[in-house]
This record gives C-alpha cells, sequence and structure tokens, in this order.
C-alpha cells in the first residue's frame, strides 16, 4: 500500500499557509527573509524534495507502505518492540555508549539513534536554520520537466511559539514540579513513587506517546538538568548526542499517531475527529520551482553548507585531521 501524496499544488494548498515560488524575484525575497539568523529559535524547518509528499514521519511510512499492522502488533507495540531490541543488543552496547556519557539511555534518546541510523521512527527531522532546511530540499532531488507538483520541492516552517505545541522540556519541568509539589504535601509520609520517578527519568516511551504530539529540541551546550529538591537522587539530563544534529542545528518533531501527517494538527483550530485536542496554526509552506535547484546550492555552499557540512562523518573528521598534518 502506497503512502497517500497531495495530487496537486491546488489541493494542497488548502493544508498549509501555502505560497508558490515560480520567478527568481519571489525566491530572493524568500531567502533574505528567512535567511537572517534567529537566535530566539521560534520557527523550525524542514525541506522536503517533492512538493507532493505529506509530512509522514518514517514510522508512519513503514507501518502504512509495508502493512505492518498485518504482523498482529499495533504501532505502539512496533515502536516499543523497536526501541527494546536497540537497548539490548550486543549486551546492552548502546546503553553503554549512552553511559559513556554521563547520561542514560533514554527511550527518546534510543529513539533518536535510530532515527539517525534509518530505522522507521515518529520522529521527524526539523531544523532551526531556514538554510540548513533548504538544503534537504536539495538531497537527493530530481528534476525532469513534468507536470504541475512534481516541478517543485518544498520548504516548511512551524511557529513553536503556540500553547498547543509544547517542548519535551516544558514537559519535562512541569512534571518535575508536579511532582515536588506533591512530596512537598506529604511531609514525612513515606511516599511510594519509584514508578513515577522511573517513568520520568528514563523518557519512557510508553508514556510520552499519550502526548500525541511535541517537539524534541536539538543539541545544547551541557543539556538541560532537571532535578527534584526532595529526591537528591533523581537525575535527567537531556541532549542530543549526535554530530549530524548539532552541524544541523536540527531537532524532531513527535507525531504518535500512525496514520495523520503532521499538517492534520495544524488546522487553524478548526476540529475534526481526529484533531480534538490541538489549536494549531496551519504551517507555512513555500513549493519552490525546482528550476532552482542548481541557484540555491551555489548560495548555500558559499555560505558553507555542503554535503560534508551537513553529514559530518567521523571517518572523514579523523582523514582531515591527518591530511591537514601533511600539508594537504
Amino acid at each position: 500500500m502506497n503512502t497517500p501524496v497531495y495530487s496537486n499544488l491546488e489541493e494542497k494548498s488548502h493544508h498549509f499557509n501555502h505560497k508558490i515560488i515560480n520567478s527568481k524575484e519571489e525566491l530572493d525575497e524568500l531567502l533574505e527573509t528567512w535567511s537572517m539568523k534567529d537566535d530566539s529559535k521560534r520557527y523550525i524547518f524542514r525541506g522536503v524534495n517533492n512538493a507532493k509528499f505529506k509530512l509522514y514521519n518514517s514510522g508512519q511510512r513503514a507501518w502504512t507502505g509495508q502493512e505492518l499492522e498485518k504482523l498482529g502488533k499495533s504501532y505502539q507495540e512496533f515502536i516499543q518492540q523497536e526501541i527494546d531490541y536497540a537497548k539490548a543488543f550486543q549486551s546492552n552496547l548502546l546503553v553503554k555508549f549512552f553511559n559513556a556519557f554521563g547520561h542514560n539511555a533514554y527511550d527518546f534518546s534510543i529513539l533518536s539513534f535510530l532515527q539517525h541510523y534509518g530505522s522507521p521512527t515518529p520522529l521527524l527531522d526539523f531544523s532551526y536554520n531556514f538554510e540548513c532546511g533548504l538544503f534537504f530540499c536539495m538531497d537527493g532531488m530530481s528534476h525532469y520537466a513534468s507536470e504541475d507538483i512534481d516541478n517543485y520541492f518544498s520548504i516548511y516552517a512551524i511557529d513553536t511559539n503556540q500553547s498547543d505545541l509544547i517542548s519535551i522540556l516544558n514537559h519535562l519541568e512541569s512534571n518535575t514540579k508536579n511532582i515536588e509539589e506533591l512530596l512537598s504535601k506529604h511531609g514525612n509520609i513515606d511516599v511510594d513513587d519509584s514508578e513515577v520517578l522511573n517513568n520520568l527519568e528514563n523518557l519512557n516511551y510508553s508514556r510520552l506517546e499519550e502526548l500525541r504530539l511535541f517537539y524534541l529540541p536539538g543539541y545544547q551546550d551541557r543539556g538541560t538538568r532537571f532535578t527534584i529538591p526532595s529526591r537528591p537522587g533523581f537525575q535527567l539530563v537531556y541532549n542530543q548526542h549526535n554530530l549530524n544534529i548539532i552541524n544541523q542545528e536540527g531537532l524532531f518533531v513527535f507525531n504518535s499517531d500512525s496514520e495523520h501527517p503532521l499538517e492534520d494538527y495544524f488546522n487553524d483550530g478548526k476540529f475534526t475527529s481526529f484533531n480534538r485536542t490541538f489549536s494549531l496554526k496551519k504551517i507555512h509552506c513555500w513549493d519552490i520551482h525546482k528550476s532552482f535547484g542548481e541557484y540555491i546550492l551555489n548560495r548555500l555552499s558559499y555560505k558553507g553548507i555542503t554535503r560534508d557540512f551537513i553529514y559530518p562523518q567521523e571517518e572523514f573528521i579523523a582523514l582531515s585531521a591527518f591530511k591537514n598534518f601533511k600539508g594537504l
């Protein structure tokens, strides 16, 4: 079964705050407006090499495209089993890897690892950097003169300054405060908080998937630490650990639904049977004609945004260090 796509630009325009870029003047205006550095990180961007693709994550595409429901498991069981297997692989190799950085192997750290290396997950890659988002439009793009939507690639922008789009950091901060307040009310009375703290301390997927939609911020210097004063043994430090996400200024948006693409949550507050909870503004979408691909790549290359920058490889770093010594 094929994952659904948009059949034409007109159909797509009803689902986004939509603009079609067909001239160099329009493109230059877009680039000048959105290429400015935004240290507030209010907007996040995603580039896609064909405008017809809906904003499905890789977990949804695998679930639908490979008809995995026929294996007799739920979508949630599919994702949880991936996490559990990855944690246990080769005598807990990934757990040891994360522990070496002084961090637990959180379920969402494992999901980030799986996403980075191509396993299906409920995560969708975004960037705080508009130009990095543009690079991903070019990545794997092919252009053969065709009709309507296949002649375009897309870049998307989401305004994170919306109360119904929470960061996992906001969720963790709220939870630790609530737990501390609850424990303080009980005073010296012994409270069995082990399950609650364990779920929080390990960022358990089974608990967080109930939130349905949130975003996971990217790398931060030293990470973000959460504490519960009355439980000094509690330790939770959130960060992202891979080279790509640092250079790409990357982050993830989590969508726990098995069939609805991300844009279905963002419909200007028009509630449907699926979206009864979230009131979110439509995602910005610019569909850009593919003939501008080389022009954009040249602009990005001039600013140092190249494949080697976007996808830094450990082997390339090591080889470059040796070549630098030899003066090559």
